[in-house]
């Protein structure tokens, strides 16, 4: 026996030591070698749920987005809620057409609603309406209320009705009927107009030849300002 085991056997309630083994340490969740298969555990949940939205997205958007009424046409910015299951509405639509000639025009309005009994008449609130004429100049009409067939392009106005001429000339009256397809107007109820030349009133009017043309109808009382010929030349 060795006089080192001797020692050792000598000492009573000795115990030799012996080496620790180190333990192995887990790497982090997210550390390198676990980072991949995090990554694919997560896709696999958000990719469809993103791609369930998107879809959502893709056939809902449009709906919210505007309401088309006719073919080549749209009006309505948004979709409200009507007490008519059959009723349409629309706040700040735009109306887009062309006439007869080809020249466009441009009706909007603060709302708009379909009338339950006939689709093809839309109800309007505060109406705007201006028709661009071949030469660049333009009619503009604005009213407290209107309606507007949209199959023949005629658009009712009632209300304060106002119609500015691009010449600097302006009529007012509380009804006012407009045919966009050939770009005329006439009203049968009193009528105050006033421009350059001149002021003027009367019982009627009628507008052709696309604002052009304007002819005051019945009792008439015209008031031609000094300098009418210089100012018609302007």
């Amino acid at each position: 026996m060795s006089s080192s085991q001797r020692t050792t056997d000598s000492i009573p309630g000795l115990i030799e030591a012996k080496p620790e083994v180190p333990t192995p340490v887990k790497p982090p969740s997210f550390s390198g070698g676990n980072a991949y298969s995090v990554f694919v555990s997560i896709a696999k949940v958000t990719l469809p749920f993103f791609a369930i939205v998107l879809i959502l997205l893709v056939i809902v958007w449009p709906q919210l987005e505007k309401q088309v009424i006719s073919d080549s046409t749209e009006i309505g910015i948004s979709i409200l809620e009507t007490t008519t299951p059959d009723t349409l509405s629309a706040l700040n639509p735009r109306y887009l057409g062309l006439d007869d000639s080809d020249q466009p025009f441009t009706i909007i309005a603060d709302l708009a609603e379909q009338s339950s009994e006939r689709e093809s008449e839309i109800f309007l609130t505060l109406p705007k309406a201006d028709i661009t004429l071949e030469d660049g100049t333009w009619l503009a009409l604005s009213a407290q209320s209107g309606v507007y067939d949209r199959d023949e392009k005629f658009l009712n106005l009632n209300g304060n009705v106002n119609i500015f001429q691009d010449q600097g000339f302006q009529i007012v009256t509380e009804e006012a009927m407009l045919d966009a397809r050939s770009g005329s107007a006439f009203g049968q109820l009193p009528v105050e107009g006033h421009g350059p030349a001149g002021t003027i009133t009367s019982e009627g009017f009628v507008i052709t030849d696309r604002g052009l043309r304007i002819t005051f109808t019945g009792k008439s009382q015209l008031i031609i300002l000094p300098g009418a010929q210089e100012a018609l030349k302007k």
